[in-house]
């Protein structure tokens, strides 16, 4: 029995010594190397330039002359000659207001002038009546005088009655007092005078405003121009302060862009040199040339940048209000400028240098844009880069400083 136990466990015990002896007597196997991934990038060699950098800007067409024009009388619309959009000429007649209640205005007016000229030359003939009736009564007085001294003389000597005597003298006080009023009238003739030509002048005044307001029955343009908005139409009924239409000026159109901060000093020292700016952009097809012509005075908030405002050089098609437009700005030229494509940035300050088969970040400063036939490009400048150092321009997702290239072109 003892047998049949110990034979089967002795036999598995040499099979397990076996198996370990041939495990441990197994030829050792070397591991590979497991070689580093190499990603496929294009490149291009540094090679520092004199270019003049370009910026694209976003702006809208303004003008600084636009007018409102409103009623300044209450009237009825009798006639719009304008719709619109319409293009119009300086003292075109826009719309026509009716002029009834203004022309018997001005007919009142010029009844109460007439009048007070009435008044001022009736007033000229009293004057010169009373000069000439001045001698006439001094010599009534003088008469008078002397018929009171021949009744005193006839009264002393008992040949007239004292009745007599006051009868002379009443009728000396009634002269004098007639040469008295005579004389006040012509002396408050200057003053009669001026109270009548400041009447006159009142008069004069409230006609000639009474034309003025015939005249504004006729809206006319102020300036050639183009009709943005049109308030009003046939037989409405106006008040004086009411908005008829808004026209623009051709002449003044500008378009207002705004220019990133980083390059306003740039800009600000080539306006103070007298250098000229200008800048292209592509409308209906056709390339336009602007010049910048200032800075706008204020910074809007939230802004990145200050508005420039640019007049077209060539306003033959005269752009509406409101019309959107892309602009390439140019700027002076400038020294140790690399140019690279946009596919070499990275975030906004960034390119890689490939060094020995690895990508190296390397933080540039952007001078600006570069606009071509062939596509737009970037220009930008760093100490850190040497001509003929090689730029990755390949975006890759999971760039980083390290990364092992191989430049494909």
């Amino acid at each position: 029995m003892l047998k049949k136990i110990t034979l089967p466990v002795v036999i598995i015990a040499l099979a397990i010594l076996v198996f370990f002896l041939l495990k441990a007597s197994k030829p050792a196997t070397p591991a590979s190397a497991q070689p580093e991934k190499a990603w496929l990038v294009d490149a291009t060699a540094v090679n520092y330039q004199r270019l003049a950098p370009e910026v694209t800007i976003y702006g809208r067409v303004e003008t600084p002359r636009d007018a409102n024009l409103k009623a300044a009388i209450e009237a009825d619309v009798t006639e719009v000659n304008v719709l619109e959009g319409h293009i119009v000429r300086q003292n075109d007649l826009l719309i026509q207001l009716d002029v009834t209640d203004v022309q018997l205005a001005v007919q009142q007016r010029q009844a109460d002038l007439s009048e007070t000229q009435a008044l001022i030359d009736s007033e000229m003939q009293r004057y010169q009546r009373d000069q000439g009736l001045l001698a006439n009564q001094k010599q009534l007085v003088n008469l008078a005088d002397k018929a009171v001294q021949r009744a005193k003389k006839l009264e002393s000597s008992r040949l007239a009655s004292q009745a007599a005597l006051d009868e002379s003298l009443a009728a000396y006080e009634q002269q004098v007092l007639a040469l008295k009023q005579l004389q006040y009238d012509i002396n408050e003739h200057p003053a009669r005078l001026a109270q009548l030509k400041a009447t006159q002048s009142r008069a004069q005044a409230l006609l000639e405003q009474s034309k003025v307001n015939l005249a504004r029955s006729e809206i006319r343009a102020p300036f050639d121009g183009r009709v943005a908005g049109l308030t009003v139409a046939l037989g409405d009924r106006v008040r004086a302060g009411d908005s008829l239409l808004t026209i623009y000026d051709l002449n003044q159109l500008e378009v207002r862009a705004q220019i990133p901060g980083r390059y306003i000093g740039q800009v600000r020292r080539m306006l103070s040199q007298g250098q000229s700016l200008t800048a292209r952009a592509w409308l209906d097809g056709e390339e336009k040339t602007l010049t910048l012509s200032r800075l706008s005075g204020e910074v809007r908030q939230d802004s990145g940048g200050i508005d420039g405002l640019f007049r077209l050089n060539d306003n033959q098609d005269p752009l509406p209000l409101g019309t959107f437009v892309e602009l390439q700005l140019q700027l002076a030229e400038q020294d140790r400028v690399i140019e690279l494509p946009f596919s070499a940035l990275y975030g906004m300050d960034r390119v890689y240098l490939v060094e020995d088969e690895h990508l190296r970040s390397v933080t540039i400063e952007r001078v600006g844009e570069r606009i071509s036939s062939s596509g737009n490009t970037l220009l930008i400048r760093s100490e850190e880069l040497e001509s003929g150092d090689l730029i990755a321009t390949t975006q890759l997702p999971n760039a980083i400083t390290g990364l092992r290239v191989e430049i494909a072109r």
